[in-house]
């Protein structure tokens, strides 16, 4: 009797554990889809900040223009009732002050944009080369010394890069075969390809300057005043640099 109690205690642990297990990854999956409804929901509220924004901007050039009409609409003599072509001047005048009102504001949101966009391709391009840097003192420690110039510097790690099968960071991202054009649109193509472009390149001169700055360290202070200074992290790059 003894071992049938056992078996049957073994018996619900192990469907207590499936429960728990089964419990687990259902939790795991709704904090998942919380997660993705998080995102969404962000993404939603991003588009109608942006719709409100823009509505805002076409209510204060429309509200320029109702301006200039609420003025002309009071019961006051002026003296341009009498004008031959008053109204129209006005009405261009007042349409000319509501668009050029809608393009300042325009630009600024845009400039806005842009400089948010370049933050992101800036902290992403600073990723990339603390990611790479490794690596990349890991294969100068074979070759000779980097030159000084700094387009020479960088053709250099772009054929370092290169040879070592590294992806390189001012190479244009790999293009799939163009298929039919019955069978797909004309969206084929990335459309970012010139910004991925633009991100690359600003690694590559990043590695180059870090770099670059390294060495001017390692000429100006002692070997053992290096150690002291910058750690041990930088010990690969004195073979390359140091000469030795």
């Amino acid at each position: 009797e003894a071992e049938v109690v056992e078996t049957l205690l073994d018996v619900y642990l192990a469907r207590l554990e499936a429960l728990n297990d089964r419990v687990e990854r259902l939790a795991a999956n709704i904090e998942t889809t919380q997660g993705v409804l998080e995102l969404t929901l962000d993404n939603e509220r991003n588009r109608i900040a942006r719709l409100e924004l823009l509505l805002s901007m076409a209510g204060l050039a429309v509200g320029a223009s109702a301006a200039v009409s609420g003025f002309f609409g009071m019961n006051l003599v002026s003296g341009l009732e009498a004008a031959a072509r008053g109204f129209l001047t006005t009405v261009v005048c007042s349409l000319g002050l509501s668009a050029s009102i809608f393009a300042a504001c325009w630009r600024r949101f845009r400039s806005v944009s842009r400089e948010q966009r370049s933050r992101l391709n800036d902290v992403q391009a600073l990723k990339s080369v603390l990611a790479s840097l490794d690596t990349v003192g890991l294969l100068l420690r074979s070759r000779p010394p980097l030159p000084a110039d700094p387009s020479r510097l960088k053709f250099e790690l772009q054929s370092l890069l290169a040879s070592s099968g590294l992806p390189r960071f001012g190479a244009p991202p790999a293009r799939a075969p163009r298929p039919h054009p019955r069978r797909c649109s004309r969206r084929t193509v990335p459309a970012r390809a010139p910004f991925r472009l633009a991100s690359g390149a600003k690694e590559l001169a990043l590695l180059g300057s870090i770099l670059s700055r390294q060495r001017e360290a390692e000429e100006t202070h002692p070997t053992g005043d290096m150690d002291a200074v910058q750690g041990p992290q930088w010990a690969w790059s004195k073979t390359p640099f140091g000469g030795g």
